[in-house]
């Protein structure tokens, strides 16, 4: 049984929500991550990474496939994130695993720079 996980992001050019499946969170963006979506993003992905270790996940899934755009100051949010779970030792981080659109080139160029900052951890489909 899945429950939302942490506050929302609901902007009418911007949303991400969040659920907890057991050992699995599962995020959803849609829309544009522009500017104006940074601080609320930098937010919303400490407060998933804090619930994500306080329940142990061991797998966050991002599903991006309804993302039309992220800006570079997003894409350093999602960085800033990954970061976070590397500096962990081995048995406290879990695995993020990025749904992409296989049409957004961007998504495909973007995600390919986080998968070689963070190969042990992030895996994308």
């Amino acid at each position: 049984m899945s429950v939302p996980a942490v506050k929302p992001i609901e902007d009418s050019e911007f949303v991400a929500r969040s659920e907890l499946d057991g050992t699995r969170m599962r995020l959803h963006l849609w829309g544009n991550a522009d500017m104006r979506a940074k601080d609320p993003l930098d937010k919303f992905l400490g407060a998933v990474d804090d619930r994500a270790v306080a329940d142990a996940a061991e797998e966050v899934v991002v599903d991006l496939r309804e993302l039309v755009f992220m800006n570079s100051s997003c894409l350093k949010a999602v960085v800033t994130w990954l970061g976070r779970i590397q500096e962990r030792a081995t048995p406290q981080r879990y695995h993020v695993r990025f749904l992409k659109e296989p049409a957004a080139h961007w998504q495909v160029r973007s995600l390919h720079a986080l998968v070689a900052f963070a190969p042990e951890i992030v895996r994308v489909e």
